[in-house]
């Protein structure tokens, strides 16, 4: 294990100031003689040294680290914004711990605050609810970054993707698409936790789209699904052929595990995803090459999101409230289509 600076200090019989500009680099600065720089290199390289982040974050007041705050780490595209923040916080020196909430606005809170009592510098949040943002803000020192969901709050940092014009957008293209197949076409948009403000415009988008085509109403069905999991993709595909004899020809939903869900159900109660079913979702995996059906998903820009919501962090740590609202492009991208 490598000495620390207080241990190279006494060693050499020289001062702890001294070894740290040293180690900083910064031994001309300072007009540390040659010989002593020297010396402290020399020990260094020989045993090594560690910093004592205890005393550190007591001299600065800080502990270089930061908090993610998830829903959960089952659903794609909040992992991925998780290993890519870790990236960019270990790229920067700083420790990033992450937890999930699933949902949950009391758990969500305890979080919050058992990360403030830890001393973590900053904040970012998937918020479970409106009521979060605030009281995290205020634990933090106005120190936190919202992502993934707006509640309309100006004061803070937030970072969202284009959810309602995104999926107008694909909701033109499926139509369009399914116009060249089938004599009739329905809609099946299967919604989970649509009181949330990424799913709500998703749902938008999807229902304005329509409207605008003067698409038949009692042609599309909407179901509300609790949250974006792979049960309650399950359940909204069951209870939808309790009550339908008739299949979608789109099916469409607002996350990968509905997705998931929706397509093991079908499975299940038919043998097979029906070839002809056109099929879309929200996010975007690897595995959806392997589908043969005709399908497309909507890629957010996680890489944007998170170099956004680093640099909102960065200002925060240095003292600068001038929050922004990032929105994020989202890319649909075709299969067999």
């Amino acid at each position: 294990m490598g000495k620390t600076i207080e241990e190279i200090a006494a060693e050499l019989g020289i001062s702890v100031t001294t070894v740290r500009l040293v180690l900083l680099g910064k031994a001309r600065q300072y007009r540390i003689s040659a010989k002593t720089e020297e010396r402290v290199k020399r020990y260094t390289d020989e045993h090594g040294y560690q910093i004592n982040h205890t005393a550190r974050s007591l001299r600065l007041q800080r502990t270089d680290s930061l908090a993610l705050i998830v829903p959960r780490l089952s659903n794609h595209f909040f992992a991925l914004l998780a290993e890519l923040l870790e990236i960019r916080c270990r790229a920067a020196g700083l420790q990033l711990f992450i937890s999930c909430c699933y949902d949950d606005p009391a758990t969500q809170l305890q979080l919050i605050q058992n990360f403030r009592q830890r001393n973590i510098d900053g904040l970012f949040v998937v918020p479970s609810n409106a009521e979060i943002p605030p009281k995290a803000a205020q634990l933090f020192e106005q120190r936190m970054v919202l992502l993934d969901r707006d509640f309309g709050f100006a004061e803070y940092p937030v970072v969202v993707t284009a959810n309602e014009s995104s999926s107008a957008t694909l909701t033109q293209k499926l139509y369009r698409f399914s116009q060249t197949r089938a004599a009739t076409t329905r809609f099946l948009f299967i919604a989970g936790n649509p009181e949330m403000p990424s799913i709500a415009g998703r749902l938008h988008g999807f229902q304005h789209a329509l409207a605008e085509l003067d698409f038949p109403a009692e042609q599309i069905e909407i179901c509300h699904a609790p949250r974006n999991g792979f049960t309650e993709g399950v359940d909204a595909i069951t209870e939808f052929l309790q009550r339908n004899v008739e299949l979608p020809s789109v099916l469409i939903t607002s996350s990968i595990p509905l997705f998931e869900g929706a397509l093991h159900a079908l499975r299940r109660e038919h043998g097979a995803v029906p070839p002809e079913m056109i099929l879309a979702t929200f996010d975007d995996h690897t595995m959806l090459d392997f589908l043969p059906n005709p399908l497309c998903s909507v890629r957010q820009d996680s890489a944007f999101m998170i170099n956004a919501a680093f640099t909102e962090m960065e200002k925060l740590i240095q003292g600068i409230q001038e929050p922004e609202r990032h929105i994020a492009a989202m890319d649909i991208i075709s299969r067999h289509m």
